[in-house]
This record gives C-alpha cells, sequence and structure tokens, in this order.
C-alpha cells in the first residue's frame, strides 16, 4: 500500500459526494472554494464542513444566517479544510460566537468536524497549541504526512534525510538526501511544504529551550525508505 500525504483526522471521514453549497446572501459560493484551493486548503473539505454546518443553522427553515454567522462558519470550514493562515480568524469568530451565543455550540462543531462537547475543549487545546485536539490519544500520534516523490504527485525527488524545529509550533526545517532544505509549517489541520534557501538563520534556529508548547511536543520523522516526513506529535513534557 502506497502512503499518501495527509492529515490524521481526516483519515475517517470517508468518501461522500459534496453537494453544492446553497446559495446564501452576500457570499459566492464558487469564488470562496477556489479561494480556499488558492489558500492551501481542500476545496471538497470546505464545501462539506461548511455546507454541513449551514444546513444545521437553518434547520430546515428558509431563513439566512445572519452575515457574521455565515462569515464564522466560512472561516471556520475554510480552516478545517487546511488553510493554515486562517486560524488566527477563525479561533477570534468561534471564541465570540461562544461569548455571545450568537451560534449554536452543534453548529460551530460541525464546521470543524467535531461533536458539540468537544467544542470547549477544542478551543482549550488550541490555545495551547496549533496541534490541540481533544481525542488526543495516549502515545506518540501521527498528525499528518508531508513531501513525497515527485514522480507520484510530491514535491520532492530525494527523500528527507533529516528535520529540525523551529522556534515556534508547527515549523519546522527538513533536509532532502540531495541537499534541498525546504521549510514545513502545520497545525492540527494543514500544512505548507515551501523551498528554505540554505539554513536556517540566526533568527529562526532552533534555540536550547523552543518556544513551542511542551504540553503538545511535535517533531518530523524520517525513513530512508520513505519520501515522506512524518509528523509526530508526542505526549507532554
Amino acid at each position: 500500500m502506497i502512503r499518501r500525504p495527509g492529515h490524521t483526522v481526516n483519515d475517517t471521514l470517508g468518501r461522500t459526494t459534496a453537494s453544492p453549497l446553497p446559495a446564501v446572501e452576500g457570499l459566492d459560493a464558487r469564488l470562496a472554494s477556489a479561494n480556499v484551493a488558492s489558500w492551501g486548503g481542500d476545496p471538497e473539505l470546505y464545501t462539506r464542513f461548511f455546507g454541513t454546518s449551514l444546513e444545521l443553522e437553518r434547520g430546515g427553515s428558509t431563513q439566512q444566517p445572519t452575515t457574521q454567522t455565515v462569515l464564522a462558519l466560512a472561516a471556520l470550514a475554510a480552516w478545517r479544510s487546511g488553510v493554515l493562515d486562517l486560524r488566527q480568524d477563525a479561533l477570534g469568530r468561534l471564541t465570540k460566537a461562544l461569548e455571545s451565543g450568537s451560534v449554536t455550540a452543534s453548529v460551530l462543531a460541525s464546521a470543524l468536524g467535531l461533536q458539540a462537547g468537544e467544542l470547549v475543549d477544542f478551543v482549550r487545546c488550541q490555545a495551547e497549541s496549533p496541534f490541540g485536539w481533544p481525542a488526543r490519544g495516549s502515545g506518540e500520534v501521527v498528525v499528518a504526512r508531508v513531501g513525497g516523490f515527485r514522480g507520484l504527485g510530491g514535491p520532492w525527488t530525494a527523500p528527507p534525510a533529516s528535520a529540525e524545529r523551529l522556534s515556534s509550533d508547527g515549523d519546522f526545517l527538513i533536509t532532502l538526501a540531495d541537499g534541498e532544505v525546504w521549510r514545513l509549517e502545520a497545525d492540527i489541520f494543514g500544512t505548507r511544504l515551501s523551498r528554505a534557501e540554505g539554513g536556517p538563520d540566526p533568527v529562526t534556529r532552533p534555540r536550547a529551550e523552543p518556544a513551542a508548547s511542551e504540553a503538545w511536543p511535535t517533531r518530523v520523522a524520517v525513513f530512508d525508505t520513505s519520501y515522506l516526513a512524518w509528523l509526530v506529535l508526542g505526549q507532554a513534557a
């Protein structure tokens, strides 16, 4: 079996036929999906989570949700689909909606693929680390698989040889066997790989005590038999 890049939180979702997003006043569904794709997210996941949360919010009513509700659900679903740069905005909207009670917990949770009872714990976990997740489990857990051989659709022509964590959560440098250096940025839902020019500079060089969360310690594991790198969450220190 060939392992493909992907996030563990998506491994058990199963395949579904994504229905077109329902018409929402003030939202261009086609443009929104295109933006998610251009920002590094999965438009099918976005449609899935946004559509589910909108349907739950409407509850069979034809009444349009408020603009703020639509924006909150769209941001959450886009982040859940893998758009890294929307994390802070999505969390801010989530916290505001919970505090105001403007959107029910079940609707907000559905935009993230969570159960309503997990939402408060999720917010607490995310305050500690971008890898915070209610169903942590015990022992080491694979968060994501990244990279892959270019001949099979991946970005690399050589396997990863080593990896090091930089000074912040979700920020790593991966050196390939051919000497190329790549930067990995990640959270619980998304990853971004980009070429790095040379090694880490003094600003980004790993510190003796990295400013990463030791409650959610992460590392990147590499193997000489694989073109994939494995983002691993360890037990709390």
